[in-house]
């Protein structure tokens, strides 16, 4: 599945083209999008394994942020992700670590996950959205999208092609 979508965010515009890997699944695509617009003004990116601001980390985001001197100032995981992964990016990377959920009990048992394995686990933001919302969501996506409205914090205020949504995603 490949989406092409147009986002008017906080008043910007850009065109975003999400394709999805052969195994991914809608769900997954369903929070590339939404890691997109909440990461829009800082004009995130969906880097190769050739980025050099990934050279020395080994493994590659779902959505990155740069800091604007090389390296990331985002990193984002969306869905399902290794607690291996989760360990080495948490070590490796100085800047923000996100991982986003599809709804709050997943994210909670994450949490817990993460707690008990992690040295600093407070340093990785996970945020679900409300189960309902985003089956929601996942039901508004077409091949091509528009979406315009604002994403401030965790607060999403937003229309999906005819769908609105004003979503707090809750930080587990």
């Amino acid at each position: 599945m490949t989406l092409r979508c147009e986002l008017n965010i906080n008043g910007k515009t850009r065109r975003v083209l999400i394709m999805a890997g052969e195994e991914e699944t809608l769900e997954h695509v369903a929070l590339r999008l939404t890691a997109a617009i909440l990461f829009f003004d800082g004009e995130p990116v969906e880097p190769g394994p050739s980025d050099p601001a990934l050279a020395d980390i080994g493994f590659v985001p779902d959505l990155m942020v740069p800091d604007g001197i090389g390296g990331v100032g985002v990193w984002v995981e969306c869905g399902n992700v290794a607690m291996n992964k989760l360990t080495k990016v948490n070590r490796r990377v100085k800047g923000r670590l996100v991982v986003l959920k599809e709804d709050e009990p997943s994210g909670q048992r994450l949490r817990e996950v993460v707690k008990a394995e992690l040295n600093k686990s407070e340093k990785i933001e996970i945020l679900a959205w409300p189960r309902k919302d985003f089956a929601a969501w996942k039901a508004a996506l077409k091949e091509s999208n528009y979406v315009y409205g604002e994403a401030e914090g965790h607060q999403l205020n937003l229309v999906l092609n005819d769908a609105a949504f004003s979503v707090q995603l809750s930080a587990c």
